[in-house]
């Protein structure tokens, strides 16, 4: 393979960042002379992120839309003008062989910009159904790589030609490397033989499922059933641990967290759903309810596979627990949706992505 010079397209949320991060990677690996840059927005998650792995970041003035009329909103047209001019400089700097968006609005004016270029466009779509940006550029695209049959059939009703591919979602590595429940619970100060839940709601925090929690967490602890609860920074008085709970705001060795659990409550972003399918762990599913319809279509998704249970948010603190304990009642179900999600994992999803856009013509 001769060296390849490429720009990375992602923002706003880990489910598009980290992909687009472990996809790089893997194409330094392959050819350690390859020259990458990354594309983002001020202000958001990849300003932080992006540079600490090393790769220079760019930076384009785009916003979402809002539905509501504002100052933003009378922008946005100019902002859309002048990230696609950003952008048209940016290929004209750099010169890549290929554009890999993978998601968030900063890849529209990217794609865009592409396409003028005549540059090879990429699209990443991690969710079972893709978002805005990624769904307007797929007519335009040379290759789409996607995690969900339904996100294929999505793009493919859109006018994409080009080829799509089934490739899943890069996770982090530490998941595909085994772990003995007993000794994560340990890890955690918990019992080694009791069964246990981890439950999650992302970084910030989920508060429907933190109050849930707050609520039942004594049900379940009468039942024998330990808790690991990754609260978020908004929740007050996070840390705490017992004989049969661990909560703490943040939890850095998540594969122990996945090892010691015989359930996981969480909500359904795209890259949980993929992270529960390689550790092969049944879940109970809590879509977001403000976005529009990704989180939930991923829940449902792994819910048609009968690897995940989903309850809506505004279900979830009356259903949370009896859904629960009846899973953790039932171990021959358990393992039977274990083995379903597991089904599912494309462990090497980082590779072949990666080995794709490193023979694109």
């Amino acid at each position: 393979m001769s060296e390849q010079r490429l720009l990375f397209v992602a923002g706003g949320t880990g489910g598009h960042l980290f992909p687009a991060l472990a996809v790089a990677a893997q194409c330094r690996q392959l050819q350690p002379n390859s020259v990458i840059e990354f594309v983002g927005t001020r202000g958001r998650m990849e300003e932080k992120i992006v540079p600490r792995q090393g790769y220079p970041l760019n930076f384009l003035w785009i916003s979402g839309l809002e539905r509501k009329i504002s100052l933003k909103t009378l922008l946005f047209p100019l902002k859309v003008v002048v990230a696609v001019a950003q952008a048209l400089r940016l290929i004209g700097r750099f010169r890549p062989d290929a554009v890999i968006c993978a998601g968030a609005y900063v890849s529209w004016p990217m794609g865009i910009a592409a396409r003028i270029r005549r540059v090879p466009l990429v699209l990443m779509a991690s969710d079972a159904r893709p978002g805005l940006a990624l769904s307007k550029l797929a007519a335009k695209a040379s290759q789409i790589h996607v995690a969900f049959d339904s996100a294929a059939d999505h793009f493919r009703t859109l006018g994409a030609r080009c080829p799509i591919l089934l490739s899943g979602n890069p996770v982090r590595s530490e998941l595909l490397a085994p772990h003995d429940a007993a000794q994560a619970r340990q890890h955690f100060g918990l019992r080694p033989d009791r069964p246990t839940i981890f439950a999650v709601g992302g970084s910030l925090g989920a508060r429907s499922i933190n109050n849930a929690l707050d609520a039942v967490a004594h049900k379940f602890r009468a039942d024998g059933v330990q808790l690991i609860w990754q609260t978020g920074t908004s929740y007050a008085g996070s840390e705490l641990q017992e004989p049969d709970l661990y909560r703490s705001t943040f939890i850095n060795q998540m594969e122990l967290a996945y090892a010691a659990a015989d359930l996981v409550v969480a909500r359904a972003g795209a890259m949980t759903v993929s992270e529960l399918a390689v550790v092969g762990k049944p879940s109970v599913l809590i879509p977001l309810p403000i976005e529009t319809v990704h989180q939930r279509q991923n829940a449902e998704a792994m819910q048609a596979a009968g690897g995940g249970v989903m309850i809506p948010d505004s279900q979830v603190s009356e259903r949370l627990y009896p859904v629960a304990a009846g899973l953790l009642s039932d171990p021959e179900r358990l393992a039977e949706m274990g083995r379903n999600v597991a089904a599912l994992a494309v462990r090497d999803a980082d590779r072949r992505i990666a080995k794709e856009i490193m023979e694109l013509h």
